[in-house]
């Protein structure tokens, strides 16, 4: 089981860094290539929307494929479609070819490499919740997990710096060898014995006869105790799970084109002064995530207020920013307001609905947040072809509106004196 597990922390870490090294180059390579704002949005809009459909339908064949059978098929399937992605862009940059074949092609693969992207996710949740019986377990196992990809998210940008000086490229490049080398890891080292037959249906079936006890009791709770719920009462912090996901979406995406037209700077200047912002707000909220949950311990109504009122600061500072350091350090108020708002967003919406209801409420999270990486991506670099400001005006706007509703419905934070 630990040789299992160090593939899985292998996996989470190289996820991550490989990720997050394409962000700084998104905005520079469509600009090298000649292409529109929107058309960048949508190789990232598509990668998203298919990754949504693909866990949608593996769920639905749960009985299917095991642990080992989708962590190497998703790696497997990664390491191709990056490295079509990577020679597609390369080759793009270097011969004569049609624009609208171009990106048509690199579209297919982004949207391929969606389906692909879903099943290492699947994966480790499946092996967590398979390999420890116990809940806390589980949950400290998860957060481990989820900070090794944290990790990953800085780890990346600082490896896009410091290969810039070799390329555009380069940092693609040594994306594909870190994919290549976690999926022979994964062929040569994954003990399948201990998760052969382990599929991914087992946690239904384990539970199915309880499940469906707890089912029939949570119905009879919910007529005896809390006929007084509805949705309501948590659409407002959906709302602003998905004004917070759009807002990251918007500024990972739009301010590597900003960055050339607001300070006239090449796009490998752009895509490094854009990889210092990602490690800047990535160390920032690694940082400020540990404060909250070690020595801070704020209330919700704290974290969302603090949350809200840094992520308008930062959006100024953008705005109104006439030199490069001036626009790096909105990051950092970025890195702050976002470690704020997603632990308000997740407590804020769990605490407005019943205890039957915890499942339902954290399968609506996630929901919004693959709502918004779909619709945000093209959005923004819509918002952004039509005028460079417009991406950013409209986050301020949405963050001011769910001020004002927060101030209008106190309501909201009667039951939440609870404390992260």
């Amino acid at each position: 089981m630990n040789q299992n597990k160090n593939i899985f922390i292998a996996a989470s870490l190289a996820n991550g860094a490989s990720i997050s090294m394409i962000l700084p180059l998104l905005a520079p390579l469509i600009r090298e290539l000649h292409m529109q704002e929107w058309q960048g949005g949508a190789l990232i809009s598509v990668g998203a929307l298919l990754m949504v459909i693909s866990a949608v339908v593996i769920s639905k064949q749960h009985d299917r494929l095991n642990i080992y059978q989708l962590l190497s098929i998703g790696f497997l399937g990664m390491t191709i479609t990056w490295a079509l992605f990577a020679g597609l862009l390369s080759y793009g940059m270097s011969a004569h070819i049609s624009l609208i074949i171009l990106f048509s092609l690199l579209l297919l693969v982004r949207a391929l490499s969606g389906i692909f992207m879903a099943m290492p996710q699947i994966a480790l949740q499946t092996y967590v919740m398979t390999s420890f019986a116990d809940e806390k377990q589980r949950s400290q196992t998860m957060s481990k997990f989820g900070a090794l990809n944290s990790l990953g998210l800085i780890f990346g940008p600082f490896l896009t710096t410091v290969l810039l000086v070799w390329g555009m490229l380069a940092p693609l490049w040594l994306s594909l060898v870190i994919f290549i080398v976690i999926t022979i890891l994964i062929f040569w080292k994954f003990d399948q014995e201990n998760h052969s037959n382990v599929m991914t249906s087992s946690i239904v079936s384990e539970n199915s006869s309880e499940s469906f006890k707890d089912d029939l009791l949570h119905f009879s709770n919910a007529q005896s105790t809390r006929t007084d719920f509805s949705f309501s009462k948590s659409f407002i912090w959906f709302a602003l799970g998905l004004v917070l996901y759009i807002a990251v979406v918007t500024v990972n995406l739009t301010s590597g084109f900003y960055i050339q037209d607001q300070f006239h700077v090449t796009p490998h200047q752009s895509a490094v002064y854009f990889s210092q912002c990602s490690l800047i707000v990535g160390v920032t909220l690694v940082l400020m995530q540990t404060a909250i949950s070690k020595w801070l311990h704020w209330s919700l109504q704290r974290l969302l207020w603090v949350g809200l009122v840094m992520m308008l600061m930062g959006i100024t500072t953008t705005l109104f920013a006439q030199q490069i350091w001036v626009f790096q350090s909105a990051y950092v108020l970025y890195g702050i307001s976002v470690a704020c708002l997603l632990p308000a967003f997740t407590t804020g919406a769990a605490q407005s609905a019943p205890q039957h209801l915890q499942a339902k409420i954290a399968s609506l999270c996630t929901a919004t947040q693959a709502l918004s990486f779909v619709i945000g991506p093209v959005l923004s670099t819509l918002l952004y072809h039509w005028y460079k400001t417009l991406p950013y005006m409209l986050i301020m706007v949405l963050m001011l509106i769910l001020s004002l509703c927060f101030v209008l419905n106190k309501k909201v934070f009667s039951s939440s004196a609870l404390k992260l």
